[in-house]
């Protein structure tokens, strides 16, 4: 099953050796800002902790990778108690997701730097018996390096936008090889899947799956906490930059029928800038780190922590999932659509635009043109309740016809686990 690898070029690495002053530099700034100790020893390739149990090794570069493999972890630990499930991110954002699943046989680590010295160091230390890679993280070292130790290494939930086919010419010998060193990929769509052979994938390896986001539990808001909320409130998810501004011009159509905005940004540490930016405009803010109670004249309340939006899905009159009014693709539609929620993205969704044109299809999403066209919904959604109740039904009928997608993920994940402890 598992191949003969093929080595990284002298090529790719020269270009990290150039690269070093800038990665060093800037992993330092990340350390001193967020990460601390662990995170600047780990990218550098130690400090890592030996587990006596089999270890199967879930790459997850940063937040939105940790969400959709959720699913696939808690399923992964049911199945196999006796193993050690380590998840490796590259960002200390994500890394605070991972005490939030809350499994014993769960760990965490931070991915080290592309390096020989520092993958090897890393793959001794963590002895996998698999590692799995999350969409689009072709590291050409760590593969080599894990097929060169007849690990199985596979990419799943797979994923190539159109810009990725067009790599530069310098590293595209070394992503070929990447991708034919792996074991198998799992891909999201027939697209994704012509995207890889294109780039150098076996064709013969690439098996055609699904989207693994489409694993969310539906049921899971019946368990749910409660949040403080006393106000019906438009939720804005995986907000960027000016997309909040865009939403707050809008806020006198929410205030006449007493809605709250409620935001949460792709990337919490701008919510001290985000803070600045409302208050500046003479509006209200309650941030959910502060503790803030939410009145009748709060106008915008910040979550400016993680882990928790479940439970805001759950009790949203309305989302908008950002990275879709501006020009970074869009975000994830199918959580919110999961828990029964009438759904609104901007004209840029090409990072989930099979997922917007069924949901469209099914009457599942709303995507609005403009910035003129969001004010027109915005007031004609608030008004009618029983269509922002029919659309969030749609769309959760949608994604529980797709909710299979994860037992087809295990059966394919289950031969690598087991060739590998035998």
């Amino acid at each position: 099953m598992v191949k003969s690898s093929k080595r990284t070029s002298l090529r790719y690495k020269s270009l990290l050796f150039l690269l070093s002053p800038i990665a060093l530099g800037y992993i330092f700034y990340r350390s001193i800002k967020d990460g601390g100790w662990r995170y600047f020893s780990q990218r550098l390739g130690f400090n890592y902790t030996s587990s006596s149990s089999p270890t199967i090794l879930i790459h997850c570069a940063s937040v939105g990778e940790v969400n959709a493999a959720k699913p696939l972890i808690l399923e992964l630990c049911n199945q196999h108690p006796d193993k050690n499930i380590v998840i490796s991110t590259n960002t200390p954002t994500a890394a605070q997701l991972i005490p939030k699943i809350q499994q014993q046989n769960i760990s965490h680590v931070y991915l080290p730097l592309d390096y020989s010295i520092t993958v090897n160091a890393f793959l001794s230390c963590i002895d996998p018996i698999c590692v799995l890679v999350l969409e689009t993280e072709i590291w050409p070292t760590l593969i080599s390096l894990t097929a060169k130790n007849n690990i199985p290494i596979a990419i799943i939930n797979g994923r190539l936008t159109a810009k990725s086919t067009q790599a530069s010419h310098f590293i595209r010998h070394d992503i070929e090889s990447s991708l034919q060193n792996l074991t198998t990929i799992l891909a999201r769509s027939d697209e994704d899947r012509s995207r890889f052979i294109k780039i150098g994938a076996n064709e013969n390896s690439i098996h055609v799956i699904g989207n693994l986001k489409y694993a969310i539990n539906p049921h899971l808001n019946e368990s749910l906490a409660c949040t403080t909320i006393k106000r019906p409130f438009l939720l804005a998810v995986s907000t960027h930059d000016d997309e909040e501004m865009q939403l707050v011009q809008h806020i006198e159509i929410l205030k006449k029928k007493n809605y709250l905005l409620v935001v949460a940004p792709r990337y919490p540490d701008r919510c001290k800038q985000l803070l600045n930016q409302f208050k500046n405009n003479n509006l209200s803010v309650a941030v959910r780190s502060h503790k803030e109670p939410i009145t009748d004249k709060t106008d915008i309340y910040l979550i400016d922590t993680l882990g928790d939006l479940s439970m805001y899905y759950n009790e949203a009159a309305l989302v908008f999932v950002g990275g879709s009014l501006i020009q970074r693709g869009g975000h994830n539609v199918l959580e919110p659509a999961s828990f029964g929620k009438c759904v609104v993205v901007g004209p840029h969704t090409e990072n989930f635009a099979q997922e917007v044109d069924e949901l469209l299809d099914a009457n599942g999403v709303i995507q609005i043109t403009d910035h003129y066209d969001l004010s027109l919904k915005l007031a004609h959604l608030l008004k009618n309740d029983h269509e922002r109740t029919q659309y969030g039904m749609n769309a959760q009928h949608f994604v529980e016809k797709k909710t299979v997608v994860l037992k087809n993920y295990l059966e394919h994940i289950q031969p690598l686990i087991r060739h590998s402890s035998n």
